[in-house]
């Protein structure tokens, strides 16, 4: 007996049968822009269709005294994924949690937009008020499925989640403090400047309290630069201190 197929059915046939090119995964970072925050995403690939929804946690310690404030969006972003705050704020031992989300309908081509794969896009920004370290982060909280709040990503209904390429900025008044990466695999570089001759103290410290590095410069100005590989030490928190003249300022490291 002959198989007879309706045009439904040979329709839906030769669109299985067409390849559909796949969409690379999008990472996200957390960066320092005076006051405010501003969340970055970086698509792997190029792409200018739906960017259907995002999932993103930031983190701080509550002893901080620091506040996240209302998320603005500005340019296409807001009209392709508009963001909002999901629930309220959440506290959890010591820690802070703000979750986000946003939801898009509109491909990024119809507002005359798109991406070009490696390039990093600005999808939020959120004001800092008090000073405290921040983190975008999957954790053991955002993993609970009553949170459902580790970073996830879509692009057309489909998961491209990729990595937290940086997840942590310092609300330090000190802006010229740079560590890259940060979090990292033990291999990082940081630096700072230092307009005004004085005599600095550069050291890392763990957790204990042990010094793994220590650096004086007598009468130091101009910029301080230091690559540092601490890969054959246990991974966790490490703090940077910096002393020039009598101001002290402490800087987290993340080492993964």
């Amino acid at each position: 007996m002959k198989k007879i197929l309706t045009l439904g059915a040979i329709a839906f046939s030769m669109a299985l049968a067409v390849p559909v090119s796949a969409q690379n995964q999008v990472d996200i970072g957390l960066h320092r822009n005076g006051d405010k925050l501003e969340v970055h995403v970086r698509p792997q690939s190029s792409f200018n269709g739906i960017f259907s929804s995002v999932v993103f946690t930031i983190r701080w310690d509550r002893s901080s005294g620091a506040g996240l404030g209302t998320v603005t969006q500005e340019g296409p972003a807001a009209q392709f994924i508009p963001l909002m705050r999901s629930g309220g704020l959440r506290e959890d031992g010591s820690f802070n949690y703000h979750v986000y989300a946003g939801f898009g309908i509109s491909p990024l081509e119809s507002l005359e937009t798109s991406w070009v794969a490696g390039e990093e896009y600005v999808i939020a920004t959120i004001p800092v008020t008090g000073k405290g370290d921040f983190e975008l982060l999957n954790d053991a909280w955002t993993a609970e499925a009553t949170h459902n709040a580790d970073y996830y990503v879509s692009l057309g209904g489909v998961d491209r989640t990729g990595i937290i390429y940086k997840g942590l900025v310092t609300a330090d008044e000190d802006g010229s403090v740079n560590i890259q990466p940060n979090p990292n695999h033990g291999q990082f570089t940081f630096s700072f400047s230092n307009a005004v001759p004085a005599d600095i103290t550069v050291e890392i410290v763990n957790t204990l309290g042990q010094s793994v590095f220590t650096d004086t410069v007598r009468e130091f100005e101009g910029t301080y630069r230091r690559e540092m590989d601490i890969s054959t030490m246990s991974n966790g928190i490490y703090y940077l201190k910096i002393k020039r003249g009598e101001t002290t300022s402490v800087h987290k490291i993340v080492y993964r």
